[in-house]
């Protein structure tokens, strides 16, 4: 009996931890991300459910991040990272735009993965650091969603979190890559296909920093600025983003940083 009694309580821990996870996407990223908002998922629950899948696709690379409020042990703010490789040609899909085509229903969720794929478009790092650098830069770690429940906000956690990925990043030179299987998230993802992880390591950390203060934590890091995108760019629902961010955030900055062993 005490043999069930303890697996039982696991499974229990791995629900209460998988709500957690759940609630700082739902009540800290969908609300206030500064995308989230000009593409109107703020006001949205389903496509939020869809970003929550996405989140799931992107944890089956096992190098996602939480940071745990230890006086309580819950998961207080996540770094949803994604392993990213070049395409194979320049007719392949990117894991956005075949995520947003084959597994969003909501022109919302789908107008805020177009948007990230369209800014990962212009400017291919992978490229970018070929030449003048001459590094084979043939895998990323891209720190994908990163957010922090407001009551825990303005204690570094961001900071932290992308200062981990890097360092995880790093690690993996000693490593291949661990993913995990979707029966490892738990029922509601078991559904999803698993992943094919790259034979090869990041070289290179990048993200899209969509508000100034996800740009100031990019800039405290030492993260290259490759390029700035005005949210005139994008419309959603006859709108641009920029109309419903305001001005406090006028465009998205997309960044990288050098993997250096450690």
């Amino acid at each position: 009996m005490a043999i069930k009694k303890e697996v039982k309580k696991e499974v229990e821990t791995e629900k209460e931890r998988e709500r957690e996870i759940e609630r700082v996407i739902r009540e800290a990223f969908c609300p206030d991300e500064a995308v989230c908002v000009g593409s109107d998922v703020c006001n949205n629950p389903q496509a939020a459910e869809e970003l929550l899948e996405l989140c799931a696709y992107a944890a089956l690379d096992g190098v996602s991040l939480v940071a745990i409020y230890i006086p309580t042990g819950e998961v207080v703010a996540v770094a949803f990272n994604k392993i990213q490789v070049p395409a194979d040609d320049s007719t392949e899909k990117s894991f956005f735009e075949r995520f947003a085509e084959e597994r969003c229903t909501q022109e919302s969720a789908r107008s805020l993965i177009n948007f990230m794929a369209n800014v990962d478009e212009r400017c291919n790092l992978f490229e970018k650091y070929e030449y003048p650098f001459r590094y084979n830069v043939d895998c990323s770690l891209e720190i994908m969603f990163l957010a922090t429940l407001r009551e825990h906000r303005r204690h570094g956690l961001g900071t932290l979190l992308c200062k981990e990925s890097i360092r995880l990043a790093a690690k993996l030179r000693n490593g291949v890559v661990h993913g995990m299987t979707p029966e490892d998230l738990g029922a509601k993802y078991s559904n999803l296909l698993p992943q094919e992880l790259p034979k090869t390591y990041p070289k290179i950390c990048q993200a899209i920093l969509t508000s100034k203060a996800s740009q100031k934590v990019g800039a405290a890091l030492d993260f290259t600025v490759d390029l700035r995108v005005s949210y005139e760019e994008f419309v959603f629902d006859g709108k641009t983003y920029a109309d419903r961010i305001g001005p406090l955030s006028p465009c998205c900055e997309l960044v990288s940083k050098m993997v250096h062993a450690i």
